[in-house]
């Protein structure tokens, strides 16, 4: 269960569209992750995302293999804070959740459709009650393959 992408050193590609509960409006989005193995067991993930004609995000997230099938997840997020949170392995799925309740909750939850693509969904809820729902996909990052993307 070594093989999912969050502990793998390498650059993984995506995009997708984000939705609010509050709002009618799509807003679509390119992200890049950029994992790097900074010890034993131990991992760095920057993940820059862009939102078309928008905003860039940056957040950093650190991650400590636990066991076989667990891991502890910190986020790192320019406008929001750091925040902990905890994480599980299965053989396709790798997901997460922080629950700072009334400050920062949400999950994320990626699963395996090949070695080299995955699809996600996450969910966040703001400390309004506003519902920030995330879809996309992310692939692996293929040397001397020209991306069209600004990240």
């Amino acid at each position: 269960m070594d093989n999912h992408f969050l502990f793998q050193p390498g650059e993984w590609l995506g995009n997708g569209q984000v939705s609010f509960s509050m709002s009618p409006d799509i807003l679509h989005f390119r992200t890049r992750w950029v994992i790097l193995e900074e010890g034993p067991s131990f991992y760095q993930g920057t993940q820059t995302v862009e939102i078309v004609d928008g905003d860039r995000i940056i957040n950093v997230f650190e991650v400590t293999r636990n066991d076989p099938v667990a891991f502890a997840i910190t986020l790192d997020n320019e406008l929001l804070g750091t925040f902990a949170g905890q994480g599980v392995i299965e053989e396709s799925t790798v997901a997460w959740e922080f629950r700072e309740k009334g400050a920062f909750e949400g999950f994320e939850v990626y699963k395996k459709i090949d070695d080299t693509e995955y699809s996600m969904h996450a969910e966040y809820l703001s400390s309004d009650k506003t519902r920030t729902m995330i879809r996309g996909k992310i692939w692996k990052r293929v040397e001397n393959v020209d991306y069209d993307d600004k990240l």
